[in-house]
């Protein structure tokens, strides 16, 4: 996309990045297209394992498009460089303002219906007062006010010996969690692991 800029701006036609948007929303692109140019493109399609030529024909669609969406499962978000791949895809959203802008913009698709609406019913480890009163209220106790653990905070206590037990109700956590490794390990660490569940996967493996 770098080149076909430099191609449109030499040719005296539109240019393929968004300066405007750069300019006024975002921080270090000068440091981020010299790392991109820097790269060979026979090494990015041996490494990814796509032709150039599939490539450079994503590359012209998406140079076209007045407003792109996006879009992406389990599999980028689970993939174990999943936080830098989906930066890489900010990254080339907004290099065409295909951020905050109609019909454009940044979609990761959830992979399980029970999560989407889990904190409706208080799933949450850092729940609201209000809802903590309604739920006393409804069911007759006093809830913990204390906030618990989001999933990173949860493997890092694990891996400092401060969470000792770990009871999963279905799911797979360590094959859905950022860095399934240092999730093993963490596990690993624990003194009882629990899985509530209908179907073996890899997270139960791992105790």
């Amino acid at each position: 996309v770098l080149e076909l800029d430099d191609e449109a701006v030499a040719a005296g036609g539109e240019r393929v990045l968004d300066a405007g948007f750069l300019a006024e929303h975002c921080s270090g692109f000068d440091a981020f297209a010299a790392d991109l140019r820097a790269e060979s493109w026979p090494a990015l399609a041996a490494d990814s394992g796509v032709p150039w030529s599939d490539i450079d024909a994503l590359a012209r669609l998406y140079a076209r498009g007045k407003a792109v969406i996006a879009t992406w499962g389990m599999g980028l978000t689970q993939h174990k460089n999943s936080v830098a791949a989906i930066q890489m895809l900010s990254n080339l959203m907004m290099m065409r303002g295909n951020i905050g802008k109609r019909g454009a913009g940044l979609c990761p698709v959830r992979g399980h219906s029970n999560v989407q609406g889990n904190r409706t019913v208080g799933i949450e480890e850092k729940p609201s007062m209000a809802f903590l009163d309604r739920l006393g209220e409804v069911f007759g106790f006093e809830p913990p006010r204390e906030h618990g653990l989001d999933v990173v905070e949860t493997i890092e206590h694990m891996l400092h010996g401060k969470v000792k037990v770990f009871v999963g109700l279905g799911g797979n956590f360590a094959m859905a969690t950022p860095d399934t490794l240092r999730t093993f390990e963490g596990l690993r660490a624990c003194d009882l692991t629990v899985h509530i569940t209908t179907k073996l996967n890899r997270s139960h493996l791992v105790h």
